[in-house]
C-alpha cells in the first residue's frame, strides 16, 4: 500500500494501492505553507479487472455496497485523554460534512463517555476490531458492518487502510496524528481531512454540574516529570493563588503521577489547609465534582484539556511542549497558556504569574 509521509500540501491517492497498481497522484495543494497530507483511497479491489488503466481512475462501487452502507461513516481516532478531547471538534465537523449519516467512532475505551452521544463508539482494543487492526490473511475476516467512508487519524495507517479496502470501503481519508511546527493540532486535523476549521469552544460543558465554585483545581502531574513544572514551584504558585483568592483547593492525581510522591513538596501541597486530595478518581466523578471550579492550574496534560473543555477558566503551564500546537481548543478568554520553555520559574516570575492570574479571574467574575 502507498504510504505518504511529510509533504508540503495535500495529496489525493486513488486506486487500490497507489502508483504501483495504477493509482494516480493528483497535485499538491498547500495550506498556508503548512505541511498537511490527505490520502483518499477508493477501493476497486473487489473486482478482478477493476484497476484503472493508464491515467483513468474508475470510481467502482462494490456489489455489496448500497445506500445504507454509503451513509455509514467510520472515524478511527485512538489516543490518550488529551488526544481524544482534541479530536472532538473534528467529529462534529465530520458530522456536518455528512448530514443524515450514521457514525461509528473507534477510540480509547476509557473515554467513551466523552464522545458525542449520537455516535456509536467502539473501543480500539475490543475483539470486534480485529478485522480492522489485524494483519495476515489467515486471521482476517470481513466485518459484519460495512462503511462507505472512513476517516483515519493515525501515524501508521497502512494496515487499517488496507483492511478497510478489503472490506469494500469506497473512500478512506488519512491524516497523521501529530501537527507540523507552528500549527495547532485541531487545525492540522481539519486541513488534512478536508474540513473547515471550527471556532474554538468548550465541548464538554454538558458534563459539568451546578454553579461556579470558589475552588482552585490543581493538577501537578502530566504522566511523567518531563512535561511538569517542578513540584515545589507548582506548590508555591498554588499557594500564591490560594492566598489571592481565599479559596479551597482540590489536588488531582492519577496512577501515572506516582512520581510526585517522591518529591519533598508533595506532603506540603496536599496537607495545606482546606485542601482535598482526589487521587485515582474516575473522570466522570471529576467532571461532576470539579467541573464548575473557579480556576484550574496545571501542566499541559489530558486533565488540563478536560478542565478547559468543561468550561473551567484554566491556566496551563507548558515546559516542554508548544502551546501553539497543543493548547486546549477553547475560547481565548477562557484560558491562559503560560509558556515556560525558555524561562526559569524564579520567585519574581512566580509572583508575576500569580498576580496576572488573580487579576484575570477577578476580571471575569
Amino acid at each position: 500500500m502507498t504510504s505518504c509521509r511529510g509533504g508540503n500540501g495535500e495529496r489525493e491517492v486513488s486506486g487500490p494501492g497507489g502508483p504501483a497498481s495504477g493509482g494516480i497522484y493528483r497535485g499538491a495543494i498547500g495550506f498556508a505553507g503548512r505541511a498537511s497530507v490527505r490520502h483518499v483511497l477508493r477501493s476497486d479491489a473487489a473486482r478482478p479487472n477493476s484497476r484503472p488503466q493508464g491515467n483513468a481512475c474508475r470510481d467502482y462501487v462494490p456489489e455489496h455496497m448500497n445506500h445504507d452502507t454509503e451513509s455509514r461513516i467510520l472515524v478511527v481516532r485512538p489516543g490518550a485523554l488529551g488526544d481524544t478531547i482534541l479530536g472532538i471538534p473534528l467529529l462534529e465537523s465530520i458530522r456536518n460534512i455528512h448530514p443524515g449519516a450514521s457514525f461509528t467512532v473507534v477510540g480509547n475505551g476509557r473515554y467513551r463517555f466523552l464522545m458525542p452521544r449520537d455516535m456509536e463508539f467502539q473501543s480500539v482494543d475490543h475483539p470486534d476490531q480485529l478485522w480492522l487492526f489485524g494483519s495476515g490473511e489467515a486471521k482476517w475476516s470481513p466485518p459484519a458492518r460495512r462503511f462507505g467512508k472512513a476517516y483515519l487519524v493515525l501515524t501508521r495507517p497502512d494496515i487499517v487502510a488496507e483492511n478497510l479496502k478489503r472490506a469494500g470501503t469506497r473512500s478512506i481519508v488519512h491524516v497523521a496524528s501529530r501537527p507540523s511546527a507552528g500549527i495547532h493540532v485541531v487545525e492540522h486535523l481539519h486541513h488534512g481531512l478536508g474540513a473547515a476549521v471550527p471556532a474554538r469552544k468548550s465541548v464538554l460543558t454538558h458534563l459539568a454540574q451546578g454553579e461556579r465554585k470558589p475552588l482552585l483545581w490543581i493538577h501537578p502531574g502530566s504522566g511523567g516529570p518531563g512535561k511538569c513544572v517542578p513540584l515545589h514551584e507548582m506548590r508555591a504558585l498554588a499557594e500564591k493563588l490560594r492566598n489571592g483568592f481565599g479559596w479551597d483547593a482540590a489536588v488531582t492525581a492519577g496512577e501515572e503521577d506516582e512520581f510526585l510522591k517522591d518529591h519533598a513538596a508533595w506532603p506540603r501541597l496536599i496537607a495545606a489547609a482546606r485542601t482535598q486530595l482526589l487521587e485515582n478518581r474516575p473522570l466522570e466523578e471529576l467532571c461532576g465534582t470539579l467541573g464548575r471550579a473557579g480556576l484550574f492550574l496545571g501542566n499541559d496534560s489530558g486533565i488540563g484539556h478536560l478542565a478547559a473543555n468543561l468550561g473551567v477558566p484554566s491556566a496551563v503551564l507548558f515546559v516542554s511542549t508548544d502551546p501553539v500546537q497543543w493548547a486546549p481548543w477553547v475560547p481565548d478568554q477562557q484560558i491562559k497558556t503560560i509558556d515556560l520553555r525558555t524561562r526559569e520559574l524564579t520567585a519574581e516570575v512566580l509572583r508575576a504569574v500569580a498576580d496576572a492570574l488573580v487579576s484575570w479571574i477577578n476580571g471575569t467574575r
